[in-house]
Formats: structure tokens, C-alpha cells, sequence
């Protein structure tokens, strides 16, 4: 009897063995990642004077900032006021009063992401086309400014207005440098076309081609070093500071002289992304 029970035992313990050798190969599934979880907050951002003082709140610009996104590679804005961004953060400006949507996506390995806020922009932001802003942009008839080919069309000292350290010579610009364009809107967008690059004083002094995406400017009356009116420009980007005729000048500018075809401005040397570098650039500017 024992040795019946020893031989059963051993039968079904083989059974088993053969049961689970003859078991099919099954490869553990691979487990994907789900689409992203978008979201993002914004606020109106401070008004400041020309010395960097907050003055108030700008309610006609909003700062836009994305919740961060692991294995995030795209990100997409539409402000609903014609502009976009694929930045995690941007600033986007509302001249009119109304309601928009301001739209974001954000896209990873797993899918999209999409969230959307409303915003209510409560006044509209005018000032009328007229005196030192209508010779700025040309109002309905557009301007574009190129540099001067004369002496001094971008001079360098330490002081404002001063030219001490460096004058250029007559004609003296690179080729490169004198196909840029600059135009200023009367509704607040500042277009810098430089045709592909734009001289590098960070590398030394050198061509670098760049894209230059559009951005605002703010023009405000007797805000100047002297009493002049004065232009605030935005960034390009969350790395590009915003400047006009020099990538290392700006974001602030002095008029020192505009007519229907000549502007002459002068704003301090910054280090590209808008700390002061201590020293003043003038540039002059004539009507393309």
C-alpha cells in the first residue's frame, strides 16, 4: 500500500512538472504612460515706471505660467487675442477690453494635455495715434527704420548721451547689420526683421543667425533720462531680452530726436538678458 502511495505521489508530482514546462511563454505587457495632466495659472503683471518702481497693476497684460510636466517636450498657448507661444511661461497683451480664452497644451510621450481659463480684459488701452508716436510707427501708414550710414550710427560711453568709448565710422556697418528693420505698431507690437542674423557682441562681435519672434513695446511721454519720451520693450523670449539696433542695449530707450525720417534713441548696455552692464549706447535711425 505504501509503495502505491509512493508511485501516485511521484506520477502526479511529474504531471505537474510537465504541465507547467508545457505552460506557452507570455511576455509581460509594456506599460505605457497616460496623456499629461495640463494646467496653468495667470495674473495680471505690475505696472512699472522707467525707473523700475511698481506703479500699480497693468490689467491690460496678463503672465501666463504652465504647471510643470514630466517627459513634457511641447508646449503650446493661443491667448485668443491672435497671439501665440511655445513657451512654459510668456506674457501676452490685451489692448481692447472683452472676453478671451487662453488655451494650453502640453504634450508628452503619453498624449496631450489640454486646459483652457477664461479672461475678462476690463478696459481698452488707447492712446491716440498722434505727435512723437504717429512719427514713431507711421500710424495706418507703416514704418520701418533701418540704421543710418552715417558717422555715429551706434557710438558707446559710459555716461548717457556720451561717445567716448566707441563712434562708428561713416558707412561702417556690416552688411548684415544695415538689411535689419525695426517697426513699432500704434496698437503696441514692436517687429525686429533682421533678415536671418543679427550681430553678436557675446561671441565677438560676430554674425549668428537667430529668429527673432515678435513682441510689445510700451511708449510713454517725458519718462526719459531727461525729460524724454520714451519705449519699453518686452522680451523676445524667456531668454532674449528685447533691444533695437544692438543685441547688448535696451530694453529702454530715450527719443532723443525723431522727425518723419530720422530717430536717434539711447538706452544702457545690458548683458542679454536685461541686467544693466554699466555704459550707454546712441544709435541713430533713418526711415527705410
Amino acid at each position: 500500500m505504501k509503495s502505491y502511495i509512493k508511485y501516485a505521489a511521484a506520477f502526479a508530482a511529474v504531471v505537474l512538472f510537465m504541465a507547467q514546462g508545457c505552460k506557452p511563454y507570455e511576455e509581460e505587457g509594456i506599460e505605457l504612460p497616460g496623456a499629461p495632466s495640463a494646467s496653468f495659472e495667470w495674473n495680471f503683471i505690475d505696472a512699472v515706471d522707467s525707473l523700475g518702481q511698481v506703479v500699480g497693476i497693468d490689467s491690460n497684460r496678463v503672465f501666463v505660467t504652465a504647471a510643470a510636466v514630466d517627459g513634457a517636450f511641447l508646449h503650446l498657448w493661443d491667448f485668443g487675442n491672435g497671439q501665440t507661444s511655445d513657451q512654459t511661461s510668456d506674457t501676452a497683451y490685451y489692448p481692447q477690453e472683452g472676453d478671451y480664452t487662453i488655451s494650453y497644451s502640453v504634450h508628452t510621450a503619453g498624449g496631450m494635455g489640454s486646459t483652457s481659463q477664461a479672461l475678462n480684459i476690463a478696459q481698452t488701452l488707447e492712446l491716440p495715434c498722434e505727435g512723437n508716436l504717429a512719427l514713431l510707427t507711421g500710424c495706418d501708414n507703416q514704418k520701418a527704420w533701418k540704421f543710418s550710414e552715417e558717422m555715429g550710427a551706434i557710438s558707446v560711453g559710459p555716461d548717457p548721451y556720451s561717445t567716448e568709448w566707441y563712434t562708428s565710422p561713416a558707412a561702417g556697418l556690416e552688411t548684415f547689420q544695415n538689411d535689419d528693420r525695426y517697426q513699432f505698431t500704434e496698437d503696441g507690437m514692436y517687429l525686429y526683421n533682421n533678415n536671418g542674423s543679427t550681430m553678436n557682441p557675446f561671441e565677438g562681435y560676430v554674425e549668428t543667425e537667430i529668429a527673432i519672434d515678435p513682441t510689445m513695446y510700451v511708449f510713454t511721454e517725458g519718462t526719459g533720462t531727461s525729460g524724454e519720451d520714451q519705449i519699453s520693450l518686452s522680451s523676445f523670449s524667456e531668454t532674449l531680452c528685447g533691444f533695437m539696433g544692438v543685441w547688448d542695449s535696451g530694453p529702454v530707450y530715450d527719443i532723443v530726436e525723431l522727425t518723419e525720417d530720422r530717430l536717434v534713441i539711447h538706452g544702457p548696455l545690458q548683458t542679454g538678458d536685461c541686467q544693466p552692464a554699466g555704459g550707454w549706447f546712441t544709435m541713430i535711425f533713418v526711415v527705410d
